[in-house]
């Protein structure tokens, strides 16, 4: 392919100085410059490559003369000094010897190409990259952008390109994705931590995971993407098949109603299909059949509420994150439970005088609950075990309309039994899964619950079957006890309860509040839970008359509200209600700006258009994604491109990196040097959203423009030989 010397089709810009920044910068951007130029030799790119030496040390050598180049070289080389004068005019010049993103400007303000490509010394571009561009097919309405690969710094000095590349593949360090940053093996598959959601031999992680998150009390737990990967390795755990993957997940905490339709598949194979909504497990039983050797598990997101992505940590890009996962393990299958279907007629009316209708269907027994949230509709038993231990019942049924869930009471209606339930739906199928202990003897129910979607609102399904174990049966009809005062013994435990769990709730308020305040505060904030437990125990007749006539009844909740509107007054953010309103519904778009600064590449009249890089006299952190943000206000779309660009690993404190990023900090901020935050940027981006245009920072002499650098520059022959150089 023929060079073009005014205007090859790519510019490269990095920056550099001829110090020991980052460690022994020359060997890095010697291993650049080699590999590229094969790079660009093999697939035929025309491209120029623009060095930026700021601010160079007057008693060593420019970098250009210590720079070997390839003979014959297959790019353009430009060397531009900037020298120390222009440096010590700038903010912080004693202190900071590179202004990074000020030095790429100078670059970019001078690259020739039609794209340019905004990079750093320590960066060795795939040659699957370098294909991708040399094919001619880039839009020059997209910002481009590519996964880091960190790699090991020991990068073989005189191998040749393959050898390099090998090595880039083979040493991995970190990840860094639109998702977040994460360790890997050399091998570049996901590594994990000693403590994650997976064990990380029997389970590990795939391809669609978020970082891993501190949950509280030693918990951890991930963000999913739309689809995620868990690879399982039974033998490394020694478990046999069958075998039974436990996850548990969550939907988006951040947003009341949220819920995900989600599916399980294996090699496209459906395992199961099931809506996340709040906390709940997944059970997924693996047969045998499959092969021996790993076993890939793809979850994918079906359908989503319309309001989850709008909820969550205002500075967080969670965007294109789904659910939460807290565990997946693998674990042995139980062996068969003898089971048998139990007879329909155990089912009847919960709630005698309700709206609740029990009627028989051609499919089994259908059902109508009256419209109150979470009122009790049809209740099976009273069943009685006649051994000790765990029992599991499945409930396989049809939802008409609205929603039901499934508890386990005790025989006098006075509690619930702990129970781990699971639930599988299918468009209007449910299969509840309810693991319950009890105890010889003892009686208790099986309980169905109006779940509406929207709260207050009449549920009708079809119960189909019920199946549970044989040693457990349909016992007498057991009589409720009914306390004969409003405080009855059942009540009162309940209350004690209720002020255990408002203990620690009344501490943290007493350190926090005014003496005025204190006493009504804390007996409000028992009362509230007090209040919550008695009267969801008591009948509505009951209820009212008790708002209706009791002086203290109604004298607590006065006092309850009163305390609640004077903790608001003490807010300190109250006032900045409407910013977080502002903030939520126009958040920004996920964009990939996690290590952006290593490769951006879009067209050259679009960083003229935005100016370039914002140029703070500062340290330039995050200023690479206030770029990328101004593009897409710009109607530049970003585009991540799927092979990779590798990264040398540098010194621990000199570049960013999440083991050096505490220390990196904590030397700027010794110095005095400001930066960018990342809440800073969010909140631009935000404003830039809501204008629907880019807020351009520099003026017109940005790049340095009205200076003139000293500039040496090394052509291919073949382009001295078109242009008559050297006849």
């Amino acid at each position: 392919m023929a060079f073009d010397s005014t205007q090859p089709y790519l510019s490269v810009v990095v920056a550099t100085r001829n110090d020991d920044h980052g460690g022994d910068p020359l060997k890095r951007l010697q291993a650049f410059v080699d590999c590229f130029d094969e790079q660009c030799r093999r697939t035929g790119l025309d491209a120029e490559v623009i060095v930026v030496e700021w601010n160079p040390l007057v008693d060593r050598p420019p970098v250009s003369s210590l720079l070997r180049l390839p003979v014959p070289a297959s790019c353009v080389y430009r060397f531009l000094d900037v020298p120390p004068e222009l440096h010590q005019q700038l903010r912080f010049a004693d202190v900071l010897p590179m202004f990074q993103m000020i030095a790429k400007n100078v670059g970019i303000r001078r690259a020739r190409g039609r794209f340019v490509l905004a990079t750093n010394i320590d960066i060795i571009l795939s040659t699957e990259m370098v294909e991708q561009i040399a094919a001619r097919r880039l839009d020059r309405m997209c910002l481009y952008r590519a996964d880091r690969h960190d790699v090991e710094a020991d990068l073989p000095v005189d191998g040749s390109l393959d050898e390099r590349l090998r090595y880039c593949s083979s040493h991995h360090l970190r990840v860094h994705t639109r998702w977040g940053s994460f360790p890997v093996d050399p091998g570049g598959r996901h590594a994990g931590f000693p403590e994650d959601i997976v064990d990380g031999r029997a389970v590990r992680l795939g391809a669609g995971w978020h970082v891993r998150e501190a949950g509280g009390e030693g918990r951890w737990f991930r963000w999913a993407r739309e689809k995620s990967e868990l690879i399982l390795d039974p033998s490394a755990a020694a478990i046999s098949m069958p075998a039974v993957l436990e996850i548990d997940l969550e939907s988006n905490p951040h947003h009341d109603g949220s819920w995900v339709d989600l599916v399980a598949l294996e090699d496209q194979r459906l395992l199961a299909r099931t809506r996340i909504e709040g906390a709940c497990r997944l059970e997924l039983t693996l047969d045998a059949g499959q092969p021996d050797g790993e076993r890939r598990i793809e979850l994918q997101v079906a359908a989503r509420d319309g309001g989850s992505r709008r909820e969550g940590p205002i500075f967080e890009r969670r965007g294109g994150l789904e659910y939460r996962v807290s565990s997946a393990r693998l674990r042995a299958a139980p062996p068969p439970i003898a089971a048998c279907e139990y007879p329909l007629r155990g089912w009847n009316n919960a709630n005698q005088g309700s709206g609740v209708t029990v009627s028989a269907a051609r499919d089994g027994l259908a059902v109508t609950t009256d419209s109150r949230s979470w009122s009790y509709c049809v209740r099976y038993g009273p069943l009685v075990a006649a051994a000790s231990g765990g029992c599991r019942f499945e409930l396989a049924g049809t939802i008409l309309q609205g929603d039901v869930s499934i508890g386990v009471l005790s025989s006098a209606g006075r509690f619930w039994i702990p129970s781990t339930v699971r639930v599988l739906r299918n468009v209007a199928s449910r299969w509840f899964t309810v693991d319950v202990d009890v105890y010889a003897g003892h009686p208790f129910w099986l309980v169905l619950s109006n779940n509406h979607p929207q709260g207050d609102g009449v549920s009708s399904f079809v119960i189909h079957r019920l199946d549970g174990p044989a040693s457990v049966r349909l016992g007498d009809a057991v009589r409720m006890e009914v306390g004969a005062g409003i405080l009855s013994r059942p009540l009162a435990e309940r209350a004690a309860v209720a002020y255990a769990k408002a203990a620690p709730a009344a501490r943290s308020l007493r350190r926090k509040l005014s003496d005025a305040l204190r006493w009504r505060t804390i007996r409000s904030a028992v009362s509230d839970l007090f209040f919550a437990c008695v009267t969801r125990a008591l009948s509505d007749s009951t209820r009212q008359r008790l708002v209706r006539e009791s002086p203290d009844y109604q004298q607590l909740k006065r006092s309850l509200d009163h305390g609640r509107e004077q903790i608001r007054e003490l807010d300190p953010l109250r006032n900045l209600t409407d910013l977080k309103k502002f903030l939520l519904d126009v958040r920004p778009d996920d964009l990939h700006v996690n290590a952006c600064g290593d490769f951006q590449l879009m067209a050259r009249e679009h960083w003229e258009r935005l100016l370039g890089y914002p140029e703070f006299e500062t340290f330039s952190m995050n200023l690479d994604a206030v770029l990328s943000y101004m593009a897409e206000a710009a109607g530049v779309r970003e585009y991540v491109l799927d092979p990779p660009i590798y990264h040398l690993e540098h010194e621990i404190g000199s570049g960013w990196s999440p083991e050096g990023e505490a220390l990196l900090q904590r030397r700027i901020a010794e110095r005095g040097i400001t930066w960018l935050d990342a809440q800073t940027v969010h909140i631009w981006a935000t404003y830039m959203r809501w204008l629907g245009r880019p807020m351009v920072f520099n003026g017109p002499d940005w790049g340095m423009a009205g200076q003139s650098f000293a500039e040496k520059t090394v052509v291919p022959v073949s382009v001295e030989q078109g242009l008559g150089i050297g006849d």
